[in-house]
């Protein structure tokens, strides 16, 4: 029995270690963040969206990370932030998503987007938001199918998949908003 233990003890000390350490980087909040945001503001502004929220996918952190911030620009804070799934397509990994704007690609696009309608995934009665691509990196959005939507897993078809509690949380919070959001995905 002690020989199980010993045995048993080394492989579940290393889980356990492995899981705090992505639970502790998941939780640290992204120098860059606020330079980020600035950055989106002024592209909100410039372009007429809501220039009070917006959103950030940092796809530079792994799909283990919470990556996904919802910002207020008025108060210079995240005030959501959440897990966010990739595109399984081209080389992406499980930690890291290959990017492409080609239709059947299954990879996410880089770049802004402006969160469109609520409604339903194709052929399925699950919730989603369309999102309709503003650049040259992400123009086939709409077309490719891409949405925001409640997802298991660290990889989909080119959508943001979020865990189905703070896809909620964010569709709520979605809903009340008086003008477009943008969110903006990059890869620094």
């Amino acid at each position: 029995m002690k020989k199980a233990i010993k045995f048993l003890g080394i492989p579940v000390f290393s889980m356990i270690c492995l899981f705090v350490s992505v639970l502790i980087l998941s939780n640290i909040r992204p120098a860059d963040i606020s330079s980020k945001a600035q950055e989106l503001k002024a592209y909100c502004i410039d372009n007429g969206y809501n220039a009070d929220y917006g959103i950030l996918v940092d796809y530079g952190r792994h799909s283990f990370q919470k990556r996904l911030f919802v910002y207020d620009f008025n108060k210079e804070k995240v005030i959501m932030k959440s897990l966010c799934a990739h595109g399984s397509g081209g080389e992406s990994t499980v930690f890291r998503g290959d990017f492409s704007n080609n239709p059947g690609s299954h990879c996410s696009s880089l770049g802004h987007y402006r969160v469109g309608r609520n409604r339903n995934m194709y052929r399925r009665p699950v919730p989603a938001f369309e999102v309709h691509g503003l650049d040259k990196s992400n123009s086939n959005a709409l077309s490719r199918g891409i949405l925001i939507h409640p997802t298991i897993g660290p990889l989909t078809l080119g959508c943001f998949g979020m865990p189905v509690f703070r896809y909620h949380e964010l569709s709520d919070w979605l809903k009340t908003m008086p003008q477009d959001i943008v969110l903006w995905a990059y890869n620094d």
